[in-house]
Formats: C-alpha cells, sequence, structure tokens
C-alpha cells in the first residue's frame, strides 16, 4: 500500500541519530555489535511438537486476540500447539493510560503489552491467566535475538518476541515503521529491549534478518497452518477512522507484517490465512454470544482487566484495551479473507475436491493421491466454473508500485493456464480484487473479481476467446462475490455492509440492484459477511449467509422482486456458509460452529417456500462433525442423492464425510488421502 516517502535511511543513520534522540551518545551507538555480529543468548531450542503446529506471525502483540481469535481459542482447545511471533514491541507513545500528562517509558509499555498477551494465551491454554512461562533469549541461525517464551505446564505453546521498535520515527522524526524496512526505505530497525526482558539493547536488524528469521522459524516449527495479517487491506470508504492508514482501512504495520509473514510462508505446504484488520469496525459483527465471550475472556487476561499483581511496576497488561469484553470496533467481527480454499469439480471419475496446496492448484484423485495442476503460485482461494478453475497469483515485491495480484484460469480439457490479469494492473489498486468467482453455462463463462473503484470487474468468454476487464458500477462490496449462470442469463451478488448487490445479465450487458431481501423485523438483511449462492432448476436463486450481529445462517430463495427467507439458528462460527443442490429439490447447507467443528443441515427446496417478503424462524438441529475445520468446506451430491463434504482440519489436512442418499449428514469424518 502506498506510503508516505522519506530519504532513505542508513543503519548508522538510524543508530547515531535515532538512538541519540533516547540519550543514547554517538559513541556508545558506534560501538554497539548488531545482532547479526553478536554470539548473544542461546540457540534456539527445537520445538516440542506435542501436537500439530499453528503460527501466528504479527505486528502487536494484541493482533492474534483481535483480529484471529476465536480461533487461537478453538485450535489450542482442539490440542494444537502454538506459536506466536510478534515483530515488533508496540511501544506506541510509551504510556500505559490515557493519560498524556503521565511519563513516557517506552519499555516499560512493550513489557506490559507482551505481560498482557502471555496472560491471555495462558488463559486460553490452561485457564488459568497467572500460569508460569519460561522465558529466554534464543539466537537464531539469521544471528536476530529474540525472546522465546514457553507456558511451562503446556510446553507446545510458544511466544516469540522479535521487539523491533514500532516507530523509532517519534523519536528521531524519520519515517521507521516497519514496511519503511519491507520496502527497502530503511536499511535497519532498532530492537527495542521491554522492560525486564532478556533482550539486550543497541541491536539492529535489516530486511534480509527478518526474512531469514522467518524462514528459519517456519522450518523449525513446520507449522500445518500460518495465521497472518491482511495482505490487501480494503481502501477506505469515507471518513479515515482511528489508526488507518492513509486510503486503506488496516494499520500500517498490520500490512507489513502480513507481507513478511507471506513471502515467509507461500509455497511452504502450510495453510495459510490472512485475517482482516481495522476493516472490521467497517462491518456488521460476526460472531455469536459464544465466540465473542471466548475473544473477549482473552481480550480481558491481555487487559489486566482482573488488575492482579504480577510484580511489573507499568503493568501486567494493556490499560489502553478499552474493554470489557470484545467491544464493538475491532473485536465485535472476525474475518477470514481467503476462506474458499477448495471446490468441487466435476472428473472422469466423479466429483473430486480442488484445492491449494503448497501454494499450487491440486486436485485428488481418490487413491491416486494428490495430482498437481501445474501453474503459477496461487493464494488459498479458487473458483470452479464448468472444466475451468481460476485462482489469484500475486508477487510481492519491495516496490509498492509493482504488485501483481493476477486471475489465472486453468481449462481443465486442456491443462492449459491463461493470465486474464487484473483489471487495474499493477501496484495498489490491483491488489483490492480479493477472491474470484465464476460462472459457467456450457456456452459463455463469466469470470469476476472486485473493482477497486466499486463494483465488479468481469471478463466473459465466448467461443470467439475472452473479452476485456468491463467495470460493473456499483457499490463496493465483501471481496467474496458468489456468481451462477444458465442458458444465457448469468447473476453475480456479493455482501455490501447494509445489503446484498446483485449485477444481472448475459455476460456482456449488465444491471445492478440491491436486492433488499427480507430480514428480521421487516427491514432488509444484512449479511454479516460473504455469501455463497446456487441455482435452482427452475431457475430461482439460493443465496446462503450470516446474519449481520451473530451466528446464524440465513437462506434466501427467489428471483427479480419475489423472495422468501428462513433463518436458521446456530450458535458460533465465522465461515460463510456452503449451499449444494441435489436431486429431488435437496439442499445441504455446511459451515462452522462456535466449536470450530463443521456443522451441516439438509434440507428440501419446499422447507424455503413461505410468505413472500417475510424471513421465517426455522429451526432444524445440525449435524456437528467430529473435526475442527479451517476452510470453508465444501458440498456436492452425486446424481444418486448422496452427500460428500471436505473440509480443511486443524492438522492441515484434508477430511471428507458422505451420506448416502437420504440420509442426515454425517458425523464422522476421515482422511481424504
Amino acid at each position: 500500500m502506498p506510503s508516505p516517502r522519506t530519504p532513505h535511511l542508513r543503519r548508522r543513520d538510524l543508530l547515531v541519530g535515532g538512538l541519540a534522540g533516547l540519550a543514547v551518545t554517538a559513541a556508545a551507538a558506534e560501538s554497539t555489535r548488531s545482532v547479526w555480529d553478536a554470539a548473544s543468548g542461546t540457540p534456539f531450542p527445537e520445538p516440542p511438537r506435542t501436537g500439530p503446529v499453528h503460527l501466528m506471525i504479527g505486528a502487536h502483540p494484541d493482533d492474534c486476540l483481535y483480529f484471529v481469535n476465536p480461533r487461537v481459542a478453538r485450535v489450542v482447545e482442539d490440542g494444537a500447539d502454538l506459536c506466536t511471533v510478534v515483530l515488533t514491541a508496540g511501544e506506541a507513545d510509551g504510556r500505559n493510560t490515557w493519560n498524556t500528562a503521565a511519563p513516557v517509558d517506552y519499555a516499560g509499555y512493550a513489557a506490559s503489552r507482551n505481560n498482557g498477551l502471555r496472560r491471555a494465551y495462558a488463559l486460553m491454554a490452561l485457564g488459568d491467566a497467572d500460569a508460569p512461562w519460561d522465558r529466554s533469549r534464543a539466537t537464531l541461525g539469521s544471528g536476530q535475538d529474540v525472546e522465546l517464551c514457553v507456558l511451562r505446564d503446556r510446553p507446545g505453546v510458544h511466544l516469540v518476541f522479535c521487539s523491533l521498535w514500532t516507530n523509532l520515527g517519534r523519536v528521531t522524526g524519520d519515517f521507521t515503521r516497519l514496511l519503511a524496512l519491507w520496502e527497502g526505505r530503511l536499511d535497519a530497525s532498532a530492537v527495542l529491549p521491554p522492560a525486564g526482558s532478556p533482550l539486550g539493547a543497541g541491536s539492529t536488524v535489516d530486511r534480509a534478518t527478518v526474512r531469514a528469521s522467518l524462514a528459519e522459524l517456519l522450518d523449525r516449527y513446520r507449522p500445518v497452518a500460518v495465521n497472518t495479517l491482511d495482505l490487501d487491506p480494503d481502501p477506505v470508504a469515507g471518513e479515515r477512522l482511528g489508526a488507518e492508514q492513509t486510503g486503506y482501512s488496516d494499520h500500517i504495520d498490520h500490512t507489513a507484517a502480513a507481507l513478511f509473514a507471506w513471502e515467509a510462508a507461500l509455497g511452504t505446504g502450510a495453510t495459510v490465512e490472512s485475517w482482516r484488520g481495522y476493516y472490521n469496525r467497517r462491518w456488521p459483527g460476526n460472531l455469536g454470544p459464544a465466540d465473542l465471550d471466548a475473544k473477549g475472556a482473552a481480550l480481558d487476561a491481555y487487559a489486566w482487566a482482573d488488575g492482579g499483581d504480577c510484580g511489573h511496576a507499568p503493568g501486567c497488561g494493556d490499560r489502553l484495551i478499552v474493554g470489557p469484553g470484545a467491544g464493538t470496533t475491532y473485536g465485535h467481527a472476525t474475518h477470514p479473507r481467503y476462506t474458499q480454499a477448495l471446490v468441487p469439480v466435476e472428473t472422469a471419475a466423479g466429483i473430486a475436491p480442488a484445492v491449494v496446496r503448497g501454494g499450487r492448484a491440486a486436485v485428488l484423485r481418490g487413491d491416486r493421491g494428490w495430482d498437481g495442476l501445474g501453474g503459477p503460485v496461487l493464494l488459498p482461494s479458487l473458483a470452479a466454473a464448468g472444466t475451468r478453475l481460476y485462482g489469484i497469483g500475486p508477487e510481492l515485491t519491495e516496490d509498492p508500485t509493482a504488485h501483481v495480484r493476477d486471475l489465472y484460469c486453468l481449462d481443465r480439457d486442456t491443462g492449459e493456464w491463461a493470465n486474464l490479469g487484473n483489471p487495474a494492473g499493477t501496484g495498489p489498486a490491483a491488489r483490492t480484487v480479493g477472491q474470484p468467482a465464476a460462472a459457467d453455462d456450457g456456452t459463455t463463462a463469466v469470470a469476476c473479481l472486485r473493482h477497486p473503484d466499486g463494483g465488479l470487474a468481469v471478463r466473459t468468454r465466448t467461443a470467439h476467446g475472452w473479452s476485456d476487464w468491463a467495470h460493473l458500477p456499483g457499490p463496493a462490496v465483501h471481496e467474496a462475490p458468489a456468481a451462477v449462470g444458465a442458458a444465457g442469463a448469468f447473476t453475480i451478488v456479493a455482501a455490501t455492509p447494509d445489503n446484498i448487490a446483485a449485477w444481472e445479465g448475459d455476460g456482456t450487458a449488465w444491471t445492478q440492484r440491491g436486492l433488499d431481501l427480507p430480514g428480521a423485523d421487516g427491514a432488509a438483511h444484512i449479511p454479516a459477511g460473504a455469501v455463497t449462492a446456487e441455482q435452482a432448476p427452475d431457475g430461482r436463486l439460493l443465496i446462503a449467509s450470516r446474519a449481520a450481529g451473530g451466528s446464524d445462517v440465513v437462506l434466501h430463495l427467489g428471483q427479480g422482486t419475489a423472495w422468501t427467507g428462513v433463518r436458521v439458528p446456530l450458535e458460533g462460527g465465522i465461515l460463510a456458509p456452503t449451499v449444494a443442490l441435489g436431486p429431488d429439490g435437496a439442499i445441504a447447507v455446511v459451515c462452522d460452529d462456535g466449536s470450530g467443528a463443521p456443522a451441516a443441515l439438509v434440507l428440501d427446496l419446499d422447507d424455503l417456500d413461505g410468505a413472500a417478503g417475510e424471513l421465517a424462524l426455522l429451526s432444524r438441529p445440525w449435524t456437528r462433525g467430529d473435526v475442527t475445520v479451517l476452510k470453508r468446506p465444501a458440498a456436492a451430491f452425486g446424481s444418486d442423492g448422496s452427500l460428500r463434504l471436505w473440509a480443511v482440519a486443524a492438522d492441515g489436512e484434508l477430511w471428507t464425510a458422505q451420506a448416502g442418499p437420504g440420509a442426515p449428514p454425517p458425523v464422522g469424518w476421515e482422511s481424504a488421502a
């Protein structure tokens, strides 16, 4: 994302000019040994790997609690090991209070935030926020010293504090954020040892060292899942709120941390996910009471809400957190960006799951195992329509004008990949296109992305080949649209902050409108996040979403202006529901619940034929699977009416479940490969 350009800073300039502002003399700065020269600390130990490892790479101590939880709590309950890497010290203005007249203590406030994170993780892992940690200074092979914290009674839970100054520019007047280090405008970032930390003072870390350290940690921990912040935050719509970076709805450090993390993790084999940041306050809440409770309890522990004594004078947590609980701004929602990691596709042997594994598209061929589909490195999101598969190929660059997010299309009949490009070319605008959607009626194919100027961008394929990109004007939409098409008529739907928008056309000429679907108390339905859609045999559209402000699943059926809707209560879950249509009007709905398990329901189209314009309550029991899922499950009916489900589970592998024709959804899941 664009950021203010400042003169290039050399490492010696930073040490002498910046640290001198903190009463460190130039002579002392010159005598300080850099981390890559120092032989300090003990070698970084091998992780115990008592379970599958989930690794989080964030910018600040509270990022995982605000933007990834309740996922962290769910996987640790499921027995996973955790390692969270915090790149910066998060020292802010050095005050653990809203009183701006209080004395500045950068190291003290950084320590308070780290204390709070240890308390939150101890609570999630052991139920005791005051459980002890073993802390040490460890030296990575890159030469970088980090503070390693191991939860004594759950030794598979680790915190790694790198403690780079978040913004030494508060003192020096220079632009020294993490993004400047990524973009090469800052040669090195100084380390700020938190008060009481085993880290030594005076070290610096350059871009190459950060990259090498993250690559080494990924190699040491061998995580099955990597969580990080938003690689491509949404543009700001309207007034800038809080600490949003100029032009984009997230903190500038979140974006930089995500760039470092994705560069290290892409192609490693781990399941990688970006989590939306400050964007959350611009969209409806999507957490039910159970998820809010889990998220809020961890944030209360981090915020030192109980006021207990940990023996640290500046504080045992972050007093700037406004609670109680998850709050009503960033904490009221949790949105993963790349949720559609797997899609069912038709093969000669039947329906099979296609996924992004290790950054490449692959399809599971039954007993033959995984079959790589070639093509470019892809972000973990796919769309399938007809015999084509679509994904986004990224190039992460230091130069903010050179980033690439191109749409690629695989023709599965020929095995050929085609680069369909990006409606904005390259650079900042190209990073706003989100996830692809596609539809195919057997004659015409339509592929769509978000357009940087609002609405959508589409390319249409006919017998004459692919058209150029066309802009379909409309409101700003959630990054995951859904598309359907039959007999020359196509519909694309997408969530907006206060409605569901639809674009209807023949692939060339389009119209746009808000659907104003039936919602609670006679108002228009507001989705909590992404929507999914399928087309019924009679031409009506089935749209599935979560209800804003909670986790209930809402299903709408109709066309034109005639719609019915039902709300199906479901406690918890953060993923948009998947829907599949089977023979004889069967509908499968599958998502996640508050425990992270797959929740499935089989209905009939007749169950949705209520009074037009009304949202009815439909209380049906959900079937819970016996795994924890990381990505939105996929579902498909066979021609005989049997139901097949797939999901990426907490061990990072693909799992599946199956039910016979007319049977209830399955409970028992098994490894698919």
